[in-house]
C-alpha cells in the first residue's frame, strides 16, 4: 500500500472484532514477517504457528500454503488475513484449512473487495461480500459472521492515487490525495455501517461439528 500506516488503524485495532474466534492453536497463514503470536496469546490464543511460503519469523514454518506439513485437524484455528488475492490455487488452499482445522474450529479470512492492484508477487482476485460466503460454503464451511473493514476514505483514497499512480500524473496526485489523506487521517477506524461496499471483508467461518456434519 502506497500510503503510511499513520493514515490507517493499527493492525491490533482492525483485527479486534475477530480475536475471539482465534482460540486454541492457531495458524497464521500467510504470515509474512508479521509476527502476532503476542496479539494472538494475549486473548484467547495458547499456541501460534507462523506459516509461509517465505518469512524472516524466527521458527516460521515455509511452505506452499496449498501443502502445510501438518496432520489432519491440527489447529482449533486458522488466521489468514489479506492472503488469498496473492495466491494462485485458491481452492487448493482452502481445501488445505479445511484438513487443518478440527471439527467446530474457526477460519477468519480478510480478502479485500475495493481495492487497487497490488501485487505480491501479484494479485489475481477479489470477493464482494456474497463471493466470500459462497467460497465457505463451498469448501464445506458454514458463516459465523461477515465484516468490514476500513472506511469509505481508505477506499476512494487508495483507489485514486493508484489510477493516478498508474497515468503517471504525479502533480494531480499530490493536488487530490492531500485532502483525501486528511479525510483518511480523520476517518482510521473502520465502518462496521458499511455492510456491501467494503475496501475488504473478513469472514469467520467454522467447520461443522462431528454431530452437525453427521445430521447433515
Amino acid at each position: 500500500m502506497p500510503f503510511s500506516d499513520h493514515f490507517f488503524q493499527t493492525f491490533d485495532t482492525e483485527i479486534e472484532p475477530v480475536l475471539p474466534y482465534l482460540s486454541g492453536r492457531v495458524l497464521n497463514a500467510g504470515c509474512g514477517n508479521r509476527d502476532i503470536t503476542g496479539t494472538l496469546t494475549e486473548h484467547k490464543a495458547t499456541a501460534v504457528d507462523n506459516c509461509d511460503i517465505a518469512s524472516e519469523i524466527p521458527g516460521a514454518v515455509l511452505c506452499d500454503l496449498t501443502a502445510i506439513p501438518q496432520p489432519a485437524a491440527s489447529y482449533d484455528s486458522i488466521f489468514c488475513n489479506a492472503v488469498l488475492e496473492h495466491v494462485q490455487f485458491c481452492d487448493a488452499t482452502m481445501a488445505e484449512f479445511h484438513r487443518l482445522l478440527k471439527p467446530g474450529g474457526h477460519l477468519v479470512l480478510c480478502i479485500p473487495f475495493l481495492q487497487p492492484f497490488h501485487a505480491s508477487p501479484t494479485d489475481f482476485r477479489r470477493f464482494t461480500r456474497d463471493g466470500m460466503v459462497e467460497l465457505g460454503r463451498t469448501h464445506g464451511f458454514e458463516t459465523v459472521e461477515v465484516l468490514p473493514v476500513h472506511s469509505m476514505a481508505q477506499t476512494i483514497t487508495w483507489i485514486v492515487w493508484a489510477l493516478l499512480t498508474e497515468k503517471r500524473r504525479h502533480l494531480t496526485r499530490l493536488a487530490v490525495c492531500l485532502p483525501l489523506l486528511l479525510w483518511c487521517k480523520l476517518s482510521k477506524r473502520t465502518d462496521f455501517g458499511i455492510r456491501e461496499n467494503a475496501n475488504a471483508f473478513q469472514i469467520v467461518l467454522r467447520v461443522p461439528s462431528a454431530g452437525a456434519a453427521a445430521t447433515n
